[in-house]
């Protein structure tokens, strides 16, 4: 089983060097990676030797939201600690290096051959070492297991699919899990699913999903600012002409494919709706293609200052999606025609029911506020214009969504509680 992992590192390394050169996002996290030992040997010589050291490591942004909540609370608890955060993400970590300061340095993972993987341990020496839902890499994991030093993965979620399910790849989850001091599950289900695993792990439990805790303090941060969600000029004019706000967030092209015909329907049908669509990748091309659709009726968010009533805003910079969702009515959110719907909690934290594309079954709480109805699955523009239209034109159906969804996510708080418990349990 090792000698073809090794061999499918060697395999996976010469083909990230082949795909590096035809685009851009690979070749970023490849160079990212050839340049760590040369960041992190010349940092760590300058760090206090005394103070206690914590490695988490995070697959891509996504995953970091979850990890926030955890790393916030540990520069609570101790202010001493010195936290390194990794990614295997290139856009995740280019969006957390120059926008996260609350760890003290912010890196890539090391590629997982031993060589490596042994080089960045003996520079970093972590006292311990946090996990966050599923990106384990098997030397890593063996070698901080064969160190000694305690590892905990949070916000775990695994599941049985048929790939997992092969021998080979089941005996390298099973190996890889069972070096794990401490997991703590999202659900049950997570729960048992990697109990049936692997019967090894020694503490496992449920916490809960940190991401709730996340979106939570994220909320409040904003009410407490005050800030606006869109600027004082079109506000008061959603407000004069009663306006509903809908929120297309985090969309790719294909969902764009979905959602805008229904959209250019419901304008031409004269509906008192304000339409915001935030794309994912807020590139120009991208940002011209969805402008070209609606021509005049639509307007770029950084063009809001001189706003003249357009009914289709189209945000061309990040960051900005969040706090858009406060004034929504309703949402989509995308990824469901691609590669998987993203986050559903940040509209439901503030009371705001989703529509998502069907490519969510790696996502359970998605599941669970389809089976609530806090939210709703759609599989073509058909269904879209369907749910579009009934949460738009009816309150009752739509207001009881959005009271489902607000609901799931306080109710689901305190899995941060939960895991620093067992941080302060572990011998580090």
């Amino acid at each position: 089983m090792y000698i073809l992992y090794s061999l499918f590192l060697v395999f996976f390394r010469t083909l990230l060097g082949a795909l590096a050169l035809f685009d851009s996002k690979i070749r970023r996290g490849v160079e990212g990676k050839k340049h760590l030992f040369a960041k992190i040997g010349k940092y760590y010589p300058s760090i206090n030797p005394l103070h206690k050291r914590i490695l988490i490591h995070v697959s891509s942004f996504g995953e970091l939201e979850q990890a926030k909540p955890v790393i916030t609370a540990l520069k609570e608890k101790y202010p001493n600690v010195h936290i390194h955060l990794t990614f295997f993400s290139p856009s995740g970590y280019e969006n957390a290096v120059n926008s996260y300061s609350v760890p003290d340095i912010i890196t890539y993972l090391p590629f997982d051959s031993v060589g490596d993987v042994n080089w960045f341990l003996d520079i970093t020496k972590p006292d311990l070492v946090l996990f966050v839902r599923y990106d384990l890499w098997h030397n890593f994991v063996h070698e901080i297991h064969d160190r000694n030093i305690p590892m905990l993965l949070f916000s775990a979620t695994f599941d049985l699919s048929p790939g997992k399910t092969l021998p080979l790849i089941h005996s390298l989850y099973r190996k890889t899990y069972s070096f794990i001091n401490t997991i703590c599950t999202i659900s049950e289900l997570d729960k048992n699913a990697i109990e049936k695993l692997t019967p090894r792990v020694r503490d496992i439990s449920v916490a809960g999903d940190t991401r709730c805790d996340q979106v939570i303090a994220r909320r409040q941060a904003i009410e407490e600012s005050g800030d606006l969600a869109l600027p004082e000029n079109v506000m008061q004019i959603v407000t004069s002409e009663k306006l509903t706000i809908f929120v297309a967030g985090s969309t790719w092209k294909n969902d764009e494919e979905v959602i805008i015909p229904v959209i250019k329907k419901m304008l031409d049908a004269g509906e008192k709706i304000i339409n915001i669509i935030v794309p994912h990748e807020v590139d120009k091309a991208h940002i011209d293609d969805i402008k070209s659709k609606f021509g005049s009726e639509a307007i770029l968010f950084s063009l809001l200052s001189s706003y003249k009533n357009e009914k289709v805003i189209i945000v061309d910079s990040i960051g900005k999606l969040f706090s858009l969702y406060q004034g929504a009515m309703f949402s989509y959110v995308g990824g469901g025609f691609g590669s998987g719907v993203h986050n559903v909690l940040e509209p439901a934290v503030w009371g705001v029911p989703a529509i998502v594309g069907s490519n969510h079954k790696r996502s359970k709480e998605i599941a669970a506020l389809i089976g609530l109805s806090g939210a709703v699955e759609v599989r073509n523009t058909e269904e879209f214009d369907d749910t579009y239209k009934n949460w738009l034109l009816n309150d009752i159906p739509r207001t009881l969504a959005a009271v489902t969804a607000k609901n799931f996510v306080y109710s689901s708080q305190g899995a941060t509680e939960k895991i620093m418990e067992k941080i302060a349990a572990i011998q580090w």
